[in-house]
């Protein structure tokens, strides 16, 4: 299946609650992952999409409940980017209608003293909007091939764009919401964070939104400058003519015209191409005025303008928004769930967990939670071989009736967890076999006197990977590219893995040597893994460690999507 575009917001929003620095247990937060997965019915035959899917619906409930803005008015941050997009999307062509209509009603008014200039009217409103579609079609084709990396110049350009409207439409937003939050509490009582999202994890997408916001305005421009044309053609007894120092014939004029109308001329040519004798009938000459003219020639251009405007205008942007939109499937379809985050997610959610409650009259009981509320199925997306199909209603979740009870009790909020003797599903975690192998990089020196195997382990249990190879390096570039290098055409798309000591400030040689390597392996996404220190034993680093933190800012800082920082977490 495919995650939406609000989906993946409201993923990384939650998932950076799990991360805040004043969270701290794990423990529960491992379980709530587990009781999730152990609801999804038929979850141990989901692929990644579905298994977060899944999770998503659940925290979504867990959110509101635990913040107590679970109205019908609460919104996550998805919810209201999807809302301010629409809204934004319907502005931008509304004023783009407007805009076009105006226009072409001002530019052809006539008092009979002089025709409408044919020339102008072409440049203006047929020539420039088709020059403007091919420009819009060969950048998203770039985009669509290329992607926002690479550092020749198109990379640049990219990244330039992202920075002028990504950043600065994502900054709009914040504005524009903060006062709507201040009159509409029901949104949430965490607004300020909800609204400033690091948009760098899913920027690879977020350029076909603001590609067909751009689109649909100046569709609407063109619609407007034909409907602006077409009324006044109704209300007014427009005249149409033309006038040229170049050229001098109507022959040429013709010949011109006729080749600009190609695409139409064979449905009606005696509508919507004007002839030769119309042409010349309707030319300008400024000594002798408009005595010399009638009225049949000079009302002749009108059909072969509105064409030019459909053909020429509208049709091709109408393509283009098309295309825009199955490319945005298509980038939600290529999303990277396997980056740090998601994977760690995935492996909370596959790995079983046994928690025991040991009391002292020395028998036990197993450690009871709160029960999970159960979300709405809502319609998803699915792929077009239908190998991933998402239950609906009562067949996506098991939820088989509690056992009955001796004592009476109030009746539970929600429904309780399945029955553990259920066999919903298999308890053992699941990887995937035919997963990207990822090269880990560390001090040499700490690698000499650290257990590998240890290591790989961690990793693969953290994030599910599958250690490829490990090598030891000096953090020296010019010293380390070679051996990186003999691993790294092995590796295919799998990411490299630096473990890097928390405690070393992030200086500026640091943080340049992390640069190089993207520059020079752009493919390969880069983690940086934080430890305490390559000692056993003593690798984890806890989220509010202030050293991580200032990791964290030093990185992000240098807005490269590809580039992530981690902390090693034990299981």
């Amino acid at each position: 299946m495919i995650l939406s575009l609000k989906d993946i917001i409201d993923l990384d929003f939650l998932l950076g609650l799990d991360d805040d620095p004043e969270n701290i247990d794990t423990n529960a937060i491992a379980s709530r992952d587990r009781d999730i997965f152990r609801q999804i019915k038929d979850g141990d035959r989901l692929d990644d999409a579905g298994l977060i899917a899944g999770w998503l619906e659940y925290r979504r409930l867990l959110f509101f409940q635990k913040t107590g803005n679970g109205g019908p008015g609460a919104k996550l941050p998805g919810t209201l980017f999807d809302s301010f997009y629409a809204w934004i999307a319907r502005g931008v062509f509304a004023c783009g209608l407007a805009a076009g209509g105006m226009g072409a009603y001002s530019f052809l008014a006539y008092h009979g003293s002089r025709p409408v200039n044919v020339t102008l009217f072409v440049v203006v409103f047929i020539l420039f909007p088709a020059l403007l579609c091919l420009a819009a079609a060969l950048i998203g084709g770039h985009q669509f091939r290329s992607g926002p990396g690479g550092s020749s110049w198109a990379g640049a350009l990219h990244r330039l764009s992202m920075r002028l409207f990504i950043d600065r439409f994502m900054g709009r937003m914040q504005k524009w919401a903060a006062p709507v939050q201040k009159h509409f509490p029901q949104f949430s009582t965490d607004a300020d964070e909800l609204l400033h999202l690091d948009t760098r994890s899913f920027r690879r997408i977020l350029f076909w939104p603001v590609f067909i916001v751009l689109s649909l305005g100046a569709l609407g421009v063109s619609t407007g400058a034909l409907g602006g044309t077409f009324f006044r053609i109704m209300v007014t007894d427009l005249a149409f003519g033309w006038q040229s120092t170049l050229l001098t014939s109507g022959e040429s004029v013709h010949r011109l015209v006729s080749w600009m109308a190609l695409p139409w001329s064979w449905a009606m040519p005696d509508l919507f191409v004007p002839t030769l004798e119309q042409i010349e009938g309707s030319r300008i000459v400024l000594k002798e005025g408009l005595a010399g003219l009638t009225s049949e020639h000079l009302a002749a251009w009108w059909p072969f303008l509105c064409m030019g405007l459909l053909v020429y205008a509208i049709i091709p942007r109408i393509v283009i928004v098309g295309l825009a939109h199955a490319a945005r499937m298509l980038a939600l379809a290529r999303f990277d769930l396997s980056r740090p985050g998601y994977q760690r997610l995935l492996m909370r959610m596959r790995t079983p967990r046994m928690g025991m409650d040991i009391k002292k009259t020395g028998g036990s009981r197993a450690e009871s939670r709160t029960p999970l509320p159960r979300p709405v199925p809502t319609p998803v997306v699915e792929k077009d071989d239908g190998s991933v199909v998402m239950s609906q209603s009562d067949a996506i979740l098991n939820t088989p009736k509690p056992a009955p009870k001796s004592k009476p009790e109030p009746a539970p909020k929600f429904k309780p967890a399945p029955d553990v003797h259920s066999p919903v599903l298999s308890d053992e975690p699941r990887i995937k076999d035919n997963r990207p192998g990822a090269l880990v990089l560390g001090s040499a020196r700490g690698f000499e006197e650290n257990d590998m195997e240890q290591i790989r382990i961690g990793l693969e249990q953290q994030f599910g990977i599958h250690v490829a190879a490990t090598v030891g390096i000096h953090f020296d570039f010019d010293e380390d590219q070679d051996q990186i290098a003999a691993h790294v055409k092995d590796l295919g798309q799998g990411p490299l893995i630096v473990l890097q000591e928390v405690w070393q400030p992030p200086i500026r040689g640091l943080l340049y040597f992390f640069v190089q390597i993207r520059e020079m392996f752009s493919d390969s996404p880069l983690w940086i893994v934080m430890i305490q220190t390559m000692d056993q034993g003593e690798k984890d680093v806890v989220p509010s460690d202030v050293n991580f933190q200032v990791w964290k800012s030093a990185v992000n800082q240098l807005n490269d999507p590809l580039m992530v920082i981690e902390r090693w977490v034990s299981s």
